[in-house]
Protein backbone atom coordinates (compact mmCIF):
# COMPACT_ATOMS: atom_id res chain seq x y z
CA UNK A 1 0.00 0.00 0.00
CA UNK A 2 1.11 3.18 -1.04
CA UNK A 3 0.61 5.41 2.28
CA UNK A 4 -0.43 9.14 2.49
CA UNK A 5 2.66 11.40 3.65
CA UNK A 6 0.63 14.76 5.53
CA UNK A 7 2.59 17.50 4.46
CA UNK A 8 1.27 21.21 5.23
CA UNK A 9 2.50 23.98 3.04
CA UNK A 10 2.24 27.53 4.66
CA UNK A 11 1.79 30.46 3.11
CA UNK A 12 2.79 33.56 4.23
CA UNK A 13 0.79 36.75 2.68
CA UNK A 14 1.58 40.63 2.63
CA UNK A 15 -1.93 42.06 2.72
CA UNK A 16 -1.03 45.75 1.21
CA UNK A 17 -5.37 47.01 0.53
CA UNK A 18 -8.47 45.53 0.19
CA UNK A 19 -12.08 46.31 -0.69
CA UNK A 20 -15.43 45.13 0.26
CA UNK A 21 -16.51 43.12 -2.85
CA UNK A 22 -13.35 41.06 -4.99
CA UNK A 23 -10.68 42.19 -3.15
CA UNK A 24 -7.42 40.73 -2.49
CA UNK A 25 -8.33 39.76 0.99
CA UNK A 26 -11.56 38.27 -0.42
CA UNK A 27 -9.12 35.68 -2.37
CA UNK A 28 -7.23 34.89 -0.04
CA UNK A 29 -10.20 34.41 2.33
CA UNK A 30 -12.04 32.59 -0.45
CA UNK A 31 -8.55 30.30 -0.50
CA UNK A 32 -8.38 29.50 2.50
CA UNK A 33 -12.08 27.89 3.12
CA UNK A 34 -12.64 26.05 -0.23
CA UNK A 35 -13.35 23.12 0.57
CA UNK A 36 -13.68 19.53 -2.12
CA UNK A 37 -17.61 18.62 -2.76
CA UNK A 38 -16.81 15.93 -4.88
CA UNK A 39 -14.09 13.58 -5.69
CA UNK A 40 -13.76 10.59 -7.97
CA UNK A 41 -11.46 8.50 -9.80
CA UNK A 42 -12.56 9.08 -13.35
CA UNK A 43 -10.22 6.35 -15.20
CA UNK A 44 -7.86 4.13 -13.61
CA UNK A 45 -5.77 1.39 -16.50
CA UNK A 46 -2.40 -0.74 -14.36
CA UNK A 47 -0.33 2.50 -14.60
CA UNK A 48 -2.14 5.15 -14.29
CA UNK A 49 -5.18 6.76 -12.83
CA UNK A 50 -7.23 10.11 -13.35
CA UNK A 51 -8.68 12.28 -10.40
CA UNK A 52 -11.48 14.63 -10.45
CA UNK A 53 -12.40 16.86 -7.83
CA UNK A 54 -14.63 20.19 -7.49
CA UNK A 55 -14.55 23.49 -5.24
CA UNK A 56 -16.55 25.59 -3.39
CA UNK A 57 -15.06 28.10 -5.05
CA UNK A 58 -12.89 29.15 -8.04
CA UNK A 59 -9.36 28.50 -6.13
CA UNK A 60 -5.98 26.25 -7.03
CA UNK A 61 -6.60 22.73 -6.21
CA UNK A 62 -3.65 20.68 -4.93
CA UNK A 63 -3.12 16.77 -4.72
CA UNK A 64 -0.64 15.37 -2.15
CA UNK A 65 0.50 11.98 -2.51
CA UNK A 66 3.18 9.50 -0.71
CA UNK A 67 6.27 10.93 -3.68
CA UNK A 68 4.53 14.56 -4.02
CA UNK A 69 2.64 17.84 -3.84
CA UNK A 70 1.59 19.20 -6.35
CA UNK A 71 -1.16 22.29 -7.42
CA UNK A 72 -3.46 22.82 -10.82
CA UNK A 73 -2.36 24.99 -13.36
CA UNK A 74 -4.90 27.27 -12.61
CA UNK A 75 -7.82 28.26 -10.55
CA UNK A 76 -11.15 26.84 -11.48
CA UNK A 77 -14.10 25.01 -9.39
CA UNK A 78 -13.04 21.79 -11.48
CA UNK A 79 -9.86 20.22 -11.43
CA UNK A 80 -8.05 16.96 -13.02
CA UNK A 81 -5.33 15.16 -12.46
CA UNK A 82 -3.33 12.35 -14.15
CA UNK A 83 -1.05 9.99 -12.02
CA UNK A 84 1.27 8.03 -14.16
CA UNK A 85 4.06 5.92 -13.41
CA UNK A 86 1.97 3.88 -10.90
CA UNK A 87 2.48 0.48 -10.22
CA UNK A 88 -0.48 -2.22 -11.48
CA UNK A 89 -2.54 -4.18 -8.73
CA UNK A 90 -1.17 -1.73 -5.99
CA UNK A 91 -3.41 0.52 -3.60
CA UNK A 92 -2.96 4.15 -3.32
CA UNK A 93 -3.79 6.64 -1.19
CA UNK A 94 -3.97 10.43 -2.35
CA UNK A 95 -5.65 13.59 -0.56
CA UNK A 96 -7.17 16.45 -2.43
CA UNK A 97 -7.99 19.95 -1.46
CA UNK A 98 -8.67 23.06 -2.42
CA UNK A 99 -7.60 26.95 -1.96
CA UNK A 100 -3.89 25.57 0.01
CA UNK A 101 -2.22 22.33 1.09
CA UNK A 102 -3.77 21.83 4.01
CA UNK A 103 -5.73 19.12 4.81
CA UNK A 104 -8.49 20.38 6.86
CA UNK A 105 -11.62 20.12 4.34
CA UNK A 106 -9.96 18.03 2.44
CA UNK A 107 -11.32 14.57 0.66
CA UNK A 108 -8.86 11.27 0.35
CA UNK A 109 -8.84 8.46 -2.10
CA UNK A 110 -8.44 5.53 -2.16
CA UNK A 111 -7.89 3.26 -4.79
CA UNK A 112 -6.67 -0.02 -6.40
CA UNK A 113 -4.85 -0.40 -9.73
CA UNK A 114 -5.32 -2.76 -12.36
CA UNK A 115 -3.64 -5.58 -12.82
CA UNK A 116 -3.81 -5.09 -16.68
CA UNK A 117 -4.89 -3.48 -19.52
CA UNK A 118 -7.69 -5.58 -19.67
CA UNK A 119 -9.74 -4.77 -17.18
CA UNK A 120 -12.73 -6.86 -17.81
CA UNK A 121 -10.75 -9.42 -17.29
CA UNK A 122 -9.89 -8.96 -13.68
CA UNK A 123 -13.43 -7.47 -13.09
CA UNK A 124 -15.31 -10.15 -15.00
CA UNK A 125 -16.70 -13.35 -14.17
CA UNK A 126 -15.58 -16.60 -15.90
CA UNK A 127 -18.19 -19.44 -16.35
CA UNK A 128 -15.62 -22.97 -16.17
CA UNK A 129 -16.99 -26.42 -16.35
CA UNK A 130 -19.65 -27.87 -16.27
CA UNK A 131 -22.57 -30.22 -18.45
CA UNK A 132 -24.14 -29.98 -21.57
CA UNK A 133 -27.62 -31.44 -22.63
CA UNK A 134 -26.27 -34.36 -23.75
CA UNK A 135 -23.72 -34.73 -20.64
CA UNK A 136 -20.61 -34.53 -21.81
CA UNK A 137 -18.00 -31.79 -19.98
CA UNK A 138 -18.22 -28.10 -21.87
CA UNK A 139 -14.54 -27.38 -22.59
CA UNK A 140 -15.60 -23.74 -23.74
CA UNK A 141 -14.46 -21.17 -21.66
CA UNK A 142 -16.77 -17.83 -21.23
CA UNK A 143 -16.40 -14.23 -19.85
CA UNK A 144 -19.28 -12.18 -18.35
CA UNK A 145 -18.37 -8.60 -18.21
CA UNK A 146 -20.93 -7.34 -15.99
CA UNK A 147 -20.35 -3.34 -15.84
CA UNK A 148 -20.61 -3.16 -19.57
CA UNK A 149 -23.26 -6.32 -19.55
CA UNK A 150 -21.30 -7.94 -22.50
CA UNK A 151 -20.47 -11.63 -23.40
CA UNK A 152 -17.02 -13.01 -24.49
CA UNK A 153 -17.67 -16.59 -25.79
CA UNK A 154 -15.05 -18.95 -25.44
CA UNK A 155 -11.89 -17.24 -24.59
CA UNK A 156 -10.36 -19.90 -23.95
CA UNK A 157 -11.06 -24.06 -23.83
CA UNK A 158 -10.11 -26.37 -21.11
CA UNK A 159 -7.24 -28.64 -22.34
CA UNK A 160 -9.15 -32.06 -20.58
CA UNK A 161 -12.69 -31.03 -20.17
CA UNK A 162 -14.43 -32.22 -16.60
CA UNK A 163 -17.13 -31.80 -14.40
CA UNK A 164 -17.23 -31.49 -10.89
CA UNK A 165 -13.75 -30.52 -10.73
CA UNK A 166 -12.33 -28.08 -7.92
CA UNK A 167 -12.52 -24.80 -9.92
CA UNK A 168 -10.68 -21.94 -7.45
CA UNK A 169 -9.11 -18.57 -8.39
CA UNK A 170 -5.39 -18.64 -6.75
CA UNK A 171 -3.33 -15.40 -7.20
CA UNK A 172 -4.73 -14.56 -10.75
CA UNK A 173 -4.69 -17.64 -12.01
CA UNK A 174 -7.71 -20.09 -12.71
CA UNK A 175 -6.66 -23.94 -10.97
CA UNK A 176 -9.15 -26.83 -12.19
CA UNK A 177 -8.62 -29.76 -10.13
CA UNK A 178 -9.79 -33.37 -10.92
CA UNK A 179 -13.42 -33.68 -11.20
CA UNK A 180 -14.74 -36.56 -13.63
CA UNK A 181 -13.43 -37.15 -17.03
CA UNK A 182 -15.68 -38.38 -20.16
CA UNK A 183 -13.90 -40.88 -22.42
CA UNK A 184 -15.57 -43.37 -24.57
CA UNK A 185 -19.16 -42.49 -23.13
CA UNK A 186 -18.17 -43.73 -19.56
CA UNK A 187 -17.08 -41.07 -16.63
CA UNK A 188 -13.91 -41.62 -14.93
CA UNK A 189 -12.46 -39.56 -11.81
CA UNK A 190 -9.71 -37.33 -12.66
CA UNK A 191 -6.75 -36.48 -10.62
CA UNK A 192 -5.37 -33.80 -13.30
CA UNK A 193 -4.49 -30.41 -12.29
CA UNK A 194 -4.64 -27.26 -14.95
CA UNK A 195 -3.61 -23.70 -14.28
CA UNK A 196 -5.05 -20.88 -16.64
CA UNK A 197 -3.39 -17.74 -16.74
CA UNK A 198 -6.34 -15.03 -17.72
CA UNK A 199 -3.78 -12.77 -19.07
CA UNK A 200 -1.33 -14.52 -21.08
CA UNK A 201 -4.44 -16.71 -22.12
CA UNK A 202 -1.96 -19.73 -21.19
CA UNK A 203 -2.19 -23.03 -19.61
CA UNK A 204 0.07 -24.85 -18.09
CA UNK A 205 0.05 -28.65 -16.52
CA UNK A 206 0.84 -28.83 -12.31
CA UNK A 207 1.32 -31.81 -10.08
CA UNK A 208 -1.48 -34.47 -10.19
CA UNK A 209 -3.85 -35.02 -7.18
CA UNK A 210 -2.57 -37.54 -4.57
CA UNK A 211 -6.09 -39.34 -5.38
CA UNK A 212 -8.57 -38.44 -7.78
CA UNK A 213 -11.36 -36.77 -6.42
CA UNK A 214 -14.14 -34.74 -7.33
CA UNK A 215 -17.24 -33.06 -5.88
CA UNK A 216 -14.85 -31.22 -3.36
CA UNK A 217 -14.81 -28.28 -1.29
CA UNK A 218 -11.62 -25.49 -1.68
CA UNK A 219 -10.01 -22.40 -0.62
CA UNK A 220 -7.29 -20.26 -1.81
CA UNK A 221 -5.38 -19.08 1.71
CA UNK A 222 -1.69 -17.57 1.85
CA UNK A 223 0.43 -19.48 -0.99
CA UNK A 224 -1.05 -22.80 -0.66
CA UNK A 225 -4.76 -24.04 -2.10
CA UNK A 226 -6.54 -26.33 0.55
CA UNK A 227 -9.03 -28.84 -0.72
CA UNK A 228 -11.43 -30.75 2.03
CA UNK A 229 -14.08 -33.42 1.45
CA UNK A 230 -15.84 -34.68 -1.87
CA UNK A 231 -15.58 -38.15 -3.10
CA UNK A 232 -12.94 -40.78 -4.86
CA UNK A 233 -15.63 -43.09 -6.83
CA UNK A 234 -18.65 -42.60 -8.98
CA UNK A 235 -20.21 -44.66 -5.79
CA UNK A 236 -19.83 -41.81 -3.35
CA UNK A 237 -20.08 -44.29 -0.59
CA UNK A 238 -16.97 -46.39 -2.30
CA UNK A 239 -13.75 -45.19 -0.18
CA UNK A 240 -15.05 -42.24 1.23
CA UNK A 241 -12.18 -39.18 2.33
CA UNK A 242 -12.37 -39.13 6.35
CA UNK A 243 -10.70 -35.90 7.99
CA UNK A 244 -8.56 -35.86 5.11
CA UNK A 245 -6.94 -32.11 4.29
CA UNK A 246 -4.88 -31.63 0.86
CA UNK A 247 -2.72 -28.88 0.38
CA UNK A 248 -1.55 -27.91 -2.78
CA UNK A 249 1.95 -25.33 -2.42
CA UNK A 250 1.87 -23.86 -6.72
CA UNK A 251 5.34 -22.39 -5.91
CA UNK A 252 7.02 -25.34 -4.70
CA UNK A 253 8.86 -26.72 -7.41
CA UNK A 254 7.90 -26.63 -11.63
CA UNK A 255 4.97 -27.64 -10.98
CA UNK A 256 3.93 -27.47 -7.00
CA UNK A 257 3.71 -30.21 -4.76
CA UNK A 258 0.75 -31.88 -3.01
CA UNK A 259 0.80 -32.78 0.54
CA UNK A 260 -1.88 -34.96 2.48
CA UNK A 261 -2.66 -35.09 6.15
CA UNK A 262 -5.36 -35.86 8.46
CA UNK A 263 -7.52 -33.05 10.58
CA UNK A 264 -7.25 -32.43 14.10
CA UNK A 265 -10.88 -32.68 14.10
CA UNK A 266 -13.88 -34.78 12.45
CA UNK A 267 -14.35 -33.45 8.91
CA UNK A 268 -17.42 -35.52 7.99
CA UNK A 269 -17.67 -36.67 4.06
CA UNK A 270 -20.12 -34.87 2.12
CA UNK A 271 -20.22 -34.76 -1.70
CA UNK A 272 -21.61 -31.63 -3.71
CA UNK A 273 -21.54 -29.02 -0.64
CA UNK A 274 -21.89 -25.32 -1.20
CA UNK A 275 -18.60 -23.69 0.37
CA UNK A 276 -16.07 -20.75 0.07
CA UNK A 277 -13.58 -19.01 2.58
CA UNK A 278 -13.80 -16.00 4.30
CA UNK A 279 -10.73 -14.73 6.52
CA UNK A 280 -8.67 -17.78 5.57
CA UNK A 281 -11.83 -20.13 6.91
CA UNK A 282 -13.36 -22.73 4.84
CA UNK A 283 -17.02 -22.40 5.26
CA UNK A 284 -19.56 -25.30 4.07
CA UNK A 285 -22.42 -26.63 4.07
CA UNK A 286 -25.31 -29.04 2.75
CA UNK A 287 -24.21 -31.92 0.23
CA UNK A 288 -24.79 -35.53 0.05
CA UNK A 289 -23.52 -38.06 2.64
CA UNK A 290 -21.32 -40.58 1.91
CA UNK A 291 -23.35 -43.54 3.57
CA UNK A 292 -26.63 -43.17 1.96
CA UNK A 293 -26.44 -40.19 -0.41
CA UNK A 294 -28.82 -38.39 2.02
CA UNK A 295 -28.88 -34.34 1.38
CA UNK A 296 -27.12 -32.93 4.65
CA UNK A 297 -28.47 -29.54 6.42
CA UNK A 298 -25.33 -28.68 8.68
CA UNK A 299 -22.74 -26.27 7.89
CA UNK A 300 -19.25 -26.29 9.18
CA UNK A 301 -16.16 -24.78 8.62
CA UNK A 302 -12.25 -25.43 8.65
CA UNK A 303 -9.78 -23.55 9.90
CA UNK A 304 -6.25 -24.42 8.12
CA UNK A 305 -4.22 -22.49 10.48
CA UNK A 306 -4.86 -24.14 13.27
CA UNK A 307 -6.36 -27.79 11.05
CA UNK A 308 -9.28 -27.97 12.75
CA UNK A 309 -12.89 -27.03 12.16
CA UNK A 310 -14.10 -24.31 14.47
CA UNK A 311 -15.56 -24.90 18.00
CA UNK A 312 -18.58 -22.38 17.27
CA UNK A 313 -22.10 -23.90 16.02
CA UNK A 314 -22.50 -22.53 12.52
CA UNK A 315 -26.30 -22.28 11.58
CA UNK A 316 -28.18 -24.89 9.44
CA UNK A 317 -29.94 -24.43 6.48
CA UNK A 318 -33.35 -23.89 6.38
CA UNK A 319 -33.94 -27.67 3.93
CA UNK A 320 -31.07 -30.50 3.71
CA UNK A 321 -30.11 -30.09 -0.32
CA UNK A 322 -27.23 -31.03 -2.30
CA UNK A 323 -25.58 -29.62 -5.41
CA UNK A 324 -26.30 -25.66 -4.01
CA UNK A 325 -23.73 -23.33 -5.59
CA UNK A 326 -22.17 -21.25 -2.46
CA UNK A 327 -20.36 -17.92 -2.77
CA UNK A 328 -18.84 -15.36 -0.29
CA UNK A 329 -19.32 -11.53 -0.76
CA UNK A 330 -16.29 -10.36 0.69
CA UNK A 331 -15.89 -6.80 -0.37
CA UNK A 332 -12.27 -4.95 0.11
CA UNK A 333 -10.96 -1.44 0.75
CA UNK A 334 -10.58 -1.21 -2.96
CA UNK A 335 -13.67 -1.68 -3.86
CA UNK A 336 -16.85 0.42 -5.00
CA UNK A 337 -18.52 -0.31 -1.69
CA UNK A 338 -16.23 -1.53 0.55
CA UNK A 339 -18.50 -1.26 3.85
CA UNK A 340 -20.66 -3.64 2.36
CA UNK A 341 -21.55 -6.56 4.68
CA UNK A 342 -19.99 -10.36 4.18
CA UNK A 343 -21.77 -12.94 3.82
CA UNK A 344 -22.17 -16.57 2.57
CA UNK A 345 -24.51 -18.00 0.28
CA UNK A 346 -25.92 -20.89 -0.89
CA UNK A 347 -28.32 -20.45 -3.61
CA UNK A 348 -30.47 -23.64 -5.62
CA UNK A 349 -29.54 -27.22 -5.46
CA UNK A 350 -31.59 -30.40 -5.09
CA UNK A 351 -33.74 -31.54 -2.27
CA UNK A 352 -33.58 -35.10 -3.04
CA UNK A 353 -32.19 -37.83 -0.97
CA UNK A 354 -31.02 -41.48 -1.32
CA UNK A 355 -28.93 -40.87 -4.72
CA UNK A 356 -25.05 -41.94 -4.39
CA UNK A 357 -23.88 -41.95 -7.84
CA UNK A 358 -21.57 -39.41 -9.78
CA UNK A 359 -23.09 -37.83 -12.15
CA UNK A 360 -26.41 -37.39 -10.07
CA UNK A 361 -29.23 -40.25 -11.87
CA UNK A 362 -32.12 -37.62 -9.94
CA UNK A 363 -33.22 -34.26 -8.65
CA UNK A 364 -36.08 -32.41 -6.24
CA UNK A 365 -34.32 -28.57 -7.07
CA UNK A 366 -35.04 -25.93 -4.96
CA UNK A 367 -35.45 -22.34 -5.55
CA UNK A 368 -34.49 -21.22 -2.07
CA UNK A 369 -31.87 -19.04 -1.85
CA UNK A 370 -29.99 -18.83 2.05
CA UNK A 371 -27.96 -16.25 3.35
CA UNK A 372 -25.19 -16.06 6.21
CA UNK A 373 -24.25 -12.65 7.64
CA UNK A 374 -20.71 -13.23 8.62
CA UNK A 375 -21.13 -12.60 12.75
CA UNK A 376 -24.48 -13.62 12.93
CA UNK A 377 -26.46 -16.78 14.34
CA UNK A 378 -28.66 -18.16 11.51
CA UNK A 379 -29.02 -18.25 7.52
CA UNK A 380 -32.07 -16.27 6.43
CA UNK A 381 -33.99 -16.58 3.67
CA UNK A 382 -34.07 -14.33 0.81
CA UNK A 383 -36.57 -13.78 -2.07
CA UNK A 384 -37.10 -16.99 -3.87
CA UNK A 385 -35.77 -17.52 -7.48
CA UNK A 386 -37.63 -17.23 -10.35
CA UNK A 387 -37.37 -21.09 -11.16
CA UNK A 388 -35.62 -23.98 -9.13
CA UNK A 389 -32.04 -24.74 -9.80
CA UNK A 390 -29.98 -27.40 -9.65
CA UNK A 391 -26.13 -26.45 -9.88
CA UNK A 392 -25.72 -23.49 -11.08
CA UNK A 393 -22.86 -20.81 -10.97
CA UNK A 394 -22.90 -17.78 -8.87
CA UNK A 395 -20.48 -14.80 -8.89
CA UNK A 396 -20.84 -11.25 -7.25
CA UNK A 397 -20.33 -8.36 -9.34
CA UNK A 398 -18.37 -5.57 -6.63
CA UNK A 399 -18.24 -3.26 -9.23
CA UNK A 400 -22.14 -3.26 -9.78
CA UNK A 401 -23.02 -4.42 -6.73
CA UNK A 402 -24.71 -7.15 -8.20
CA UNK A 403 -24.71 -11.01 -7.41
CA UNK A 404 -25.33 -12.93 -10.23
CA UNK A 405 -26.68 -17.18 -10.80
CA UNK A 406 -25.69 -18.54 -13.91
CA UNK A 407 -27.43 -21.76 -15.69
CA UNK A 408 -28.29 -24.47 -13.84
CA UNK A 409 -30.96 -27.05 -14.40
CA UNK A 410 -34.35 -27.19 -13.77
CA UNK A 411 -34.90 -30.77 -14.76
CA UNK A 412 -32.27 -33.63 -14.74
CA UNK A 413 -29.89 -33.12 -17.60
CA UNK A 414 -31.62 -29.61 -18.56
CA UNK A 415 -28.97 -27.04 -18.39
CA UNK A 416 -30.19 -23.32 -18.97
CA UNK A 417 -28.74 -20.60 -20.27
CA UNK A 418 -30.61 -17.82 -17.75
CA UNK A 419 -29.06 -14.80 -15.94
CA UNK A 420 -30.71 -13.85 -12.91
CA UNK A 421 -29.36 -11.25 -10.53
CA UNK A 422 -29.83 -9.71 -6.78
CA UNK A 423 -28.24 -6.24 -4.98
CA UNK A 424 -25.19 -7.92 -3.19
CA UNK A 425 -25.52 -5.28 -0.24
CA UNK A 426 -28.16 -6.91 1.17
CA UNK A 427 -29.44 -10.47 -0.97
CA UNK A 428 -32.26 -11.35 1.98
CA UNK A 429 -34.50 -7.94 0.24
CA UNK A 430 -35.73 -6.89 -2.74
CA UNK A 431 -36.15 -9.23 -5.60
CA UNK A 432 -34.99 -10.98 -8.38
CA UNK A 433 -33.64 -9.69 -11.89
CA UNK A 434 -33.98 -11.86 -15.35
CA UNK A 435 -30.68 -10.33 -17.16
CA UNK A 436 -31.59 -9.98 -20.52
CA UNK A 437 -28.09 -10.90 -21.67
CA UNK A 438 -28.36 -14.54 -21.65
CA UNK A 439 -25.33 -17.15 -21.64
CA UNK A 440 -23.49 -17.96 -24.97
CA UNK A 441 -24.15 -22.13 -24.22
CA UNK A 442 -26.21 -23.79 -21.38
CA UNK A 443 -24.85 -25.38 -18.67
CA UNK A 444 -25.04 -26.68 -15.09
CA UNK A 445 -22.61 -28.44 -12.87
CA UNK A 446 -20.24 -25.34 -13.51
CA UNK A 447 -18.19 -22.69 -11.60
CA UNK A 448 -18.49 -18.92 -11.85
CA UNK A 449 -14.97 -17.59 -10.91
CA UNK A 450 -13.54 -13.70 -10.30
CA UNK A 451 -9.80 -14.03 -10.50
CA UNK A 452 -9.44 -10.85 -7.97
CA UNK A 453 -10.74 -13.09 -4.81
Amino acid sequence: MKYLINIIVLFLFSIFSFECDNSILGGILGEETAKVETAYVTQLGPFAATLMWTCSADVTGYIISQDMISPSLKKSKTHFFQLTNLESNTNYIVTLTCGNADISGSVTLNFTTWVSSFPQRTRGIWLIGGLDSSLNPIPQIDLFDPVANIWYPTVSTVPTPRVFSTIISHKQKIYIIGGLEKNGGIFSPSTKVEIFNPYSNSWESGNDLPTALHGAISGSIGDSIYIISGATNLDISNNPINNTVLRFYPEIGTSGFWASYTSATTIFPRTDMAGCTIDGTIFYTGGRLDTNGNASIATDAFVPSANTTTSLSEPSLSEAKHGSSGLCIVPKSGDAFPADDVWFSSIGGSTGSGNIFQPITSIAPTNRAEHYQFGSSSFTLGPLLPQTLYSPGTQVSYETRKLFVFGGANILNTPLNTVYSIGSANPTTGSWTTESSIMPRSRFGHKAIRIDR
